[in-house]
Formats: structure tokens, sequence, C-alpha cells
């Protein structure tokens, strides 16, 4: 730490440098950070007061108003030497503590780490970074954990499997048990190929009485061979038997590879029905029939629900630009976007000083899209057609890549006009906590309308929107013509039956009644922790706001007086207990697969090296345990 030390002139006497403060060598600075000196005192702010920030004054030889501060407030955290050998608090000069001193400091300050706490700390750290087991072993680890604990010593790798093992057994207990009282579950489900080895995943999801939203991963276990269906079929079926669900999932969600679109063919929906040319690489699968009657009846499935975010991105990706390909602006577009891929691809591999130089053109950074993902391409294009047409040549000029022609600049802002709709829908449908099925139909129905308005002003897209507008009719028709999904949209405050023609109401009330029908009524209290949901204004469905409040009433007047309220909030399903409880069966399953992915690349760090140092067994443990611990408690004690 530094301190200002006044130079001394040749010609004058030489005077003793100044000591250093007691602050520097008293045992709790470690509460304390040093803030400024001022002549004979310096001033400190506490770490233990925070977030309010707590300045304190103390004597350069005195920690006397240190320790009564840590007395007063901080008493747990105060721990007096026991042998009266730490820094003097008295007025006094105080110099620099013997070896003795510090020996005696550091012992005191160890000896509160035992070998359980330790054990608990070295199980928590590979656990939460996914470490390979195998560190146990290394030398230089072993060597820092036990001259840090003072010759405690390091767990072995059989204590680490046994400790691993009871974690992973207590937490699927506690899991299974917060899974018992919920009536209501989604699952999703995917399989991850990465490094040649293949991995299937499986989350679950809930939502509790105030509607929060709540997840636990199932399963991320080591699959072999081809993808077949009736691999996933099994493996589907062994986890939710696992955990004793099988009869509380409304939905498994996944994305649409072939695979699990083929597994669909033995749910419980009888109407189901795939339509082979909606999706092209679903044909020789659906049309294999190589299950027999015996495997059919071995097996049970929830109903299977595609990841509406994938679907509406296979629209955008496939359908859009098949429709661009084949109408008169395709020379057009490939034109301009291949100037754009030109810009995206410099902008990657340049050095530092171009990188800066783009971004002091109009402060913004530009990155390449993933291709794959049209939602990342479309920004990418926006971002570019945000600039000015100055800024556009000036970066042209810079990556040393074609200029955009006039008329390739004008089709490309009206390709980011025209599809913005498209855009904010995808981001709309990737949710998780706050995001239901009842949102899909008012958010494709509401993108319909949008993308239809502009077809009239358009110069380059009519036919394109109109192929659009055909496409999510088509690939979106299991969701339209779902009862479920539309009991799901009608239970949200937010729409209600406003999204419904006037003649398709009456019946969508009724099946509504006949729902809340089944219910037994059990009176609540009503629930004020609730967050309300905000209005997006993507959305255009029903008046303002006001509720009705009334705990005594039929299923028919409740389903009239909640169907009669415009207020949009979440919270007033409280003053309709049962509508809340229909609410709740309906909405719990998830628009999208996205969780499970998240498992994969964010939770289980599949891809790096340390990964493949563990064990199938050890890796599924570890991440499961990592991801639970959000809601099982005892998972990392």
């Amino acid at each position: 730490m530094d301190y200002v030390i006044g130079l001394q002139n040749s010609t004058e006497p030489r005077v003793e440098m100044e000591r250093q403060p007691a602050f520097d060598h008293w045992m709790f600075k470690h509460h304390f950070t040093f803030n400024e000196a001022r002549g004979r005192n310096i001033t400190v702010q506490c770490n233990l007061c925070l977030p309010k920030v707590n300045i304190l004054s103390t004597a350069r030889d005195s920690t006397s108003n240190l320790k009564k501060h840590l007395e007063r407030k901080h008493a747990e955290h105060y721990r007096k030497s026991p042998s009266g050998d730490g820094p003097s608090d008295s007025g006094h000069e105080v110099k620099g503590p013997s070896d003795k001193k510090h020996a005696k400091m550091d012992h005191a300050v160890y000896n509160y780490t035992t070998q359980s706490k330790l054990n608990a700390l070295v199980f928590n750290f590979i656990v939460e970074d996914v470490q390979p087991i195998s560190i146990l072993e290394q030398p230089g680890f072993r060597k820092l954990i036990e001259v840090l604990s003072r010759g405690k010593k390091v767990m072995s790798r059989k204590t680490f499997d046994c400790r691993l093992e009871a974690a992973f057994d207590k937490m699927k207990e506690e899991l299974k048990k917060k899974l018992d009282s919920v009536q209501s579950l989604c699952t999703t489900a995917d399989i991850w190929t990465v490094n040649n080895r293949s991995y299937f995943g499986m989350t679950c999801h809930w939502l509790e009485d105030n509607l929060e939203r709540r997840s636990a991963a199932l399963a991320c276990t080591r699959i072999y061979g081809r993808h077949a269906c009736e691999t996933v079929i099994a493996k589907i079926q062994e986890i939710h038997s696992s955990y004793n669900i099988e009869s509380k999932i409304r939905a498994t969600v996944t994305d649409n590879a072939s695979h699990f679109v083929k597994a669909k063919e033995f749910s419980s929906e009888d109407d189901f029905e795939v339509d082979e040319s909606q999706f092209e690489d679903l044909g020789s699968i659906l049309s294999e029939g190589e299950m027999g009657a015996d495997f059919f009846l071995s097996y049970f499935l929830p109903p299977h629900q595609r990841c509406a975010a994938q679907t509406l991105n296979l629209i955008a990706s496939k359908d859009l630009a098949d429709a661009i390909s084949t109408g008169p602006t395709h020379k057009l577009h490939d034109s301009s976007m291949a100037k754009c891929v030109a810009i995206w691809h410099k902008a990657r591999d340049c050095s530092t000083v171009v990188a800066d130089a783009m971004e002091s053109i109009a402060n913004v950074q530009f990155t390449a899209p993933c291709m794959n993902q049209w939602s990342s391409k479309y920004f990418a294009v926006h971002k570019l057609m945000s600039l000015t047409d100055s800024q556009l040549t000036e970066l042209t000029d810079l990556l040393d890549v074609p200029n955009f022609m006039p008329e390739e600049i004008a089709y490309l802002k009206e390709y980011a006009d025209v599809f913005k709709p498209v855009a904010v829908a995808f981001d709309l449908l990737q949710g998780e906590e706050n995001c239901f099925i009842g949102i899909v139909i008012p958010t494709l129905l509401t993108l319909k309308r949008k993308l239809q308005e502009k077809m009239a002003n358009t110069r380059f897209f009519s036919e394109v929107i109109d192929n659009t507008v055909k496409a999510i009719d088509s690939r979106f028709k299991q969701v339209f013509d779902s009862p479920d999904a539309r009991l799901a949209t009608t239970t949200m405050p937010q729409f209600r039956l406003w999204w419904l023609p006037e003649s398709e109401r009456e019946v969508l009330r009724a099946q509504l009644v006949t729902e809340v029908s089944q219910l037994v009524f059990v009176p609540e209290t009503a629930n004020t922790n609730v967050g309300s949901v905000n209005e997006d204004e993507f959305f255009s469905y029903g008046p303002g706001s006001s509720g009705n409040r009334d705990g005594n009433r039929g299923a028919a007047e409740e389903v009239r007086m909640y169907l009669e309220g415009t207020n949009k909030d979440l919270k007033c399903l409280d003053d309709f207990p049962r509508i809340k409880k229909v609410f709740i069966k309906f909405n719990t399953t998830l628009t999208s697969s996205m969780p499970v992915e998240r498992l994969f690349s964010h939770e289980g760090n599949i891809i790096t090296p340390k990964r493949n140092q563990l064990a199938d067994e050890h890796f599924e443990r570890v991440l499961l345990l990592r991801y639970n611990s959000k809601i099982c408690s005892l998972a990392l004690e």
C-alpha cells in the first residue's frame, strides 16, 4: 500500500521514514478497504456494511476505532486474539509484528477451517465448476490445499465418489418430494452430440401457486448407437418413471428433429397427425413403421410439443428464403446479402485497429452473426441499415468491400422494416420464466396481422409476406387447432377471449366453464406478491384495467366475471381461484425447448476439454447437482 513520503533534500539532515500504519498489520484488516491517508489519520471503508458506504477514520498508530465498530455493528465477525498477541489497540506506536506473532495469528485464522469444511469446499469446487475428478490426485492441487489449510489433507478420489453418490441421491430424493406436490409438469428433451459422444438431456418445469416458474434437470445421460425412435421413446419413459411423474406431464417439448417428431406417434393424443410435407426430413422416418404392436403397448408418452421458437426460425430461414429465391428480387437479395456477409467476415477477422475504427464510425460494434439463426442474421442486417448512407460508405471503404448500390440499400432497409415483427415474435417465444404456451396463438395472430399491414406499402416483399403468412398457418396448424393451447390463451388475463372472432367465443367459453366445473373449489387467500405482467406493445387485444372480487361464486359465474374483466395483470387471477388453477394446468407447458439446450451449452460445458476427463456417470451427477442447487438447498452441503 502506497503512502506519500517526503523526498529529502541533499543539504538537509536525513529523517527517519514514517512507520507503517497499525492497520497494515491488523488481523481484521480484510474486513476494510483502505481509502486515503489524512495527516496522522487514515480513512477506510467497511466491507461488511455494504451496500451502504461507511467511511471510518482511525489514527495511523491505532485500530481502536475500527475494533469498536466491529464489536458494535459486526460482533459475529469479530474474534479477539486468544493470547492477546495481536496488534495493539492503544494509542502507542505499533512496530511490525514478529514471526512468532504472525504464526499465532495465522494459526487462529486457519483453525476455523475444519477437515469437514475443507472437504465440503473442495467438493463444491469440483461440482460448481464441473472440474475433472482427477484434480484430486494432482500433486500441485494437493500441495496447494495442504499449505492453505495448514496440513489438512485433500479427500481421496474414492471418498469424493462416495460423497458425490450420497449428494446425488439426496438431491434426487428431495427433487422427487418437490415434484410429488406438483399437479402439472412440462418436460423438455434434446440430444446433443459432441466429440463423438451423444447425450440425452431432460429438464422439467412447473408453476408454483404464486405463478412463479421453477425448473430442474432430470437427466443428462449418455446414449449409444443410432438416434432411433425406439431409443428416444425408451429414454423418455425411463426418465419420467424414475421420478414418478408420468401422469403429471402436460407435454414434452423438443426441437423439430425427425427422431423426436416420430416419437410423437406413440403419444396419447389420438387425433394428432404429422404433415410430412411440412418437414422434409421426416418423411422416411414417419413411413418406416419398424415398431410392432408389442413395442407400442409397452410405452406411454405425454403429448409432444414442438419448440415454437424453432418452428418460427424454420419459417424465417427456409420458407421466407424459398419465397425470396423464387421471386423477382432474388438477384437483388443475393447481391445485397453477399455484401453484408463480406462486411461480417471482415469484421470478424480484422485487427484491433480496424475494429476500433469501425466502432468510431457509428459508435457501435459490428460482429458476425450466427448464420443458422435467422434472428441473429436479421439483427446484423438491421444494425447495418441503421447507419446513414455516408457512414455505410465509410465502413465499406475501411474494410475494402464493394459499396452498396442505392437499390440494394433500399431493399435491405425494407427487409429490416418488414420482418421486424418476426424477430420480435421470435424473442417472445424463446422465453422461459415468464413465457407460457398461452402466448403462442396471440403472438402468431399478431405477427400475421402486422405482416399483412405492411403488404400494401412494400416494393419488394408483397409475395414473400403472403407466403410467410401461409407458412405460419401451415406449420402452426397443430397449435391453432389445439384445445389445450386455446384454453391456455383464454386463461391469460392479457388475452381472455379478445383474440377470437365473435363467432367462436361462445364455444371456448363453454369449454372453460366445463374445465372450471371439474375443479374442487378451495377458497384461497389473496397473494399480493405476484409481480404484474407488463403490457407489450406487440399485442393489441382488449381494453384497459380493473377487476372484480368475489370468493364464493359458481363456476359459470366465475368464468363470466373473469371474461368480462379488463385487468391484464396475472395477479388478478387471485380473484378467480378456479381460473387460476386452470391457468396453471394449461400454461405449465413451455413454448420453447431452449432450457434443455442451455443445460448442455451453458451449465454442462460439454465442449470443453476438461469435461472429457469426467466419466459419463460422474458427469451427469455433477451437472445435475450443479443445476438443481437452485431449488434443492441440500444438494451441495
